[in-house]
């Protein structure tokens, strides 16, 4: 069953049920308060004529009294021992009418096929010395009339009602499902075409659905960023490729010509097969940690200093790139981080500054930051903000001689995201280049 179709059933059947359970019992109050006000004045009269009745001497006064208290469409009898038997009935239908009528009741009600009867019935002593019984009874035409006419107006006020009730859960159904009707069309048209469309959406909107929406196009907003640069991630990659592959094919086809004789020419041929197939292996393992670090990973932080994790890093690069590291810091650090991811990141921040510098690096820690800089060629101020980008190369030509493939800062902020660091870079032309990382402070630690 459709959500639409049980938002209808459910919430109409709800709806109908609550409006016969009031209209019913709406209905049985008004009964029972109605029957009630009207045998009021019977039990009066009864008490009446029970006075009356205790005043007489003759027993030949008694159908002179129940003249005088018989009620319209009503019976009034007199029922004693012996002989003593009287009755005034006003009500054709009522003549010889008989029910058991409980003394310690306020009245008694009875459906009879002719309408409803109400009796009221009490004992007296008659001024002679004997007890006799009073019955009073009457037919409630006009309130059965009455009564019926209200029970009608209820049956059709509740069939209206259920019909309204219908019709408007019809419409709410369809206005709650129909946001989630267009999110479900989007989603397949999207899977079928390929597409990332995203759905419109009033954006000052409360409602869940619109909420939904707004949720929905951001992910589409995002998928579909994500698989540009998935494209333009391989398409860079293939590019990137292809040069050193094309190099390879070259010399491979060069020494295919004219065989090894040439010394000289095979020692350039082999010097730059070589040169090549390292440069890419470079790249594919640059390309592989880049696609790591975008990973969803658990970072597992802990205290640690940070200025000891710079010094012992310092000096093993020292020896694996035969460059000056100088450390700059006043005491130590202590910060709450995943020393691996760190030490990963100024890995990365420390081999770019090499790749484009010849003097010593200086990495700079403090409480706030840590800054690594070069003294290098700088990069124009037009090319700052794409420096983090995948790919991206401020100068081409310097860049195949570092062997540089653009994604290592690419790599950095992907890191320093993961360990909730900001990253920023700041560079001045044949002066050289500083990238920061700011720390956030940690409440919780």
């Amino acid at each position: 069953m459709k959500l639409k179709a049980k938002i209808h059933l459910f919430s109409t059947l709800l709806a109908i049920l609550t409006l016969l359970a009031v209209n019913g019992l709406s209905y049985y109050l008004f009964e029972t308060f109605s029957y009630s006000n009207a045998a009021n004045p019977l039990r009066t009269d009864v008490q009446q004529v029970a006075a009356a009745l205790s005043q007489i001497q003759e027993q030949t006064e008694i159908p002179t009294i129940l003249r005088a208290y018989a009620p319209e469409n009503g019976a009034l009898r007199v029922d004693g021992e012996g002989a003593i038997s009287y009755a005034v009935e006003t009500e054709p239908l009522l003549r010889g009418y008989e029910t058991d009528v409980n003394l310690n009741q306020a009245f008694t009600k009875v459906d009879t096929e002719n309408g409803t009867v109400l009796s009221a019935a009490t004992t007296a002593l008659l001024g002679s010395g004997e007890i006799v019984t009073i019955t009073l009874h009457q037919l409630t035409s006009s309130l059965d009339a009455t009564l019926s006419l209200l029970f009608r107006t209820f049956v059709i006020a509740t069939l209206l009602g259920a019909l309204l009730l219908f019709s408007s859960n019809f419409l709410l159904g369809r206005q709650v499902t129909a946001p989630i009707e267009q999110l479900i069309r989007h989603i397949q048209g999207n899977r079928e075409r390929g597409s990332y469309r995203v759905i419109s959406v009033d954006d000052h909107k409360k409602e869940e659905t619109a909420v939904l929406a707004r949720e929905f196009n951001s992910m589409m907003e995002r998928l579909g960023e994500n698989y540009n640069k998935q494209e333009q991630f391989v398409a860079n990659a293939a590019h990137e490729l292809k040069t050193p592959l094309t190099i390879i094919e070259s010399y491979a086809n060069l020494l295919k010509r004219r065989g090894t004789r040439d010394v000289e020419v095979t020692a350039e041929a082999i010097e730059a097969i070589t040169s090549e197939t390292a440069r890419m292996k470079q790249m594919v393992e640059q390309f592989l940690e880049l696609a790591r670090s975008q990973q969803a990973i658990e970072i597992e932080r802990h205290s640690l200093d940070v200025v000891a994790l710079v010094q012992d890093l310092a000096l093993q690069l020292e020896r694996l790139y035969s460059r000056e590291i100088v450390v700059e810091a006043t005491g130590e650090v202590w910060k709450y981080s995943d020393s691996a991811r760190l030490r990963q990141l100024l890995t990365v921040l420390i081999d770019n500054a090499k790749k484009y510098s010849e003097s010593a690096i200086v990495v700079s820690v403090d409480s706030m930051q840590i800054e690594v800089k070069d003294q290098g060629v700088g990069i124009p101020e037009k090319d700052i903000p794409h420096v983090f980008d995948r790919f991206y190369r401020v100068d081409e030509a310097r860049a195949r001689e570092t062997g540089g493939s653009g994604i290592g800062l690419a790599i950095a902020k992907e890191l320093a995201t993961q360990l909730n660091l900001d990253i920023s870079i700041t560079s001045e032309l044949n002066k050289g280049t500083t990238v920061t990382l700011h720390f956030h402070e940690d409440p919780s630690h």
